[in-house]
């Protein structure tokens, strides 16, 4: 894998800064799910969950996405 948890990220099709919070091989554990699950992985075929970087701090949704749309910051 080429990004690891916790990297900031430009995700390509948005231009949007992102910070990795799970891949295929790292879980993400969130502090509230409504499905109750203790860790959360990508879905099927995706390699990282990013979340969406507004300020210090601040995220605002998640996305699911392939390594080839990240590249570093």
């Amino acid at each position: 894998m080429k990004f690891k948890t916790g990297d900031e990220v430009i995700e390509l099709a948005s231009g949007k800064t992102c910070v990795v919070v799970a891949s295929k091989d790292d879980s993400w554990k969130k502090t509230l799910d409504p499905y109750n699950r203790k860790e959360v992985f990508p879905d099927d075929h995706f390699d990282y969950i990013v979340l969406i970087k507004i300020g210090k701090n601040h995220y605002k949704g998640e996305m699911h996405v392939f390594e080839s749309q990240l590249s570093k910051k």
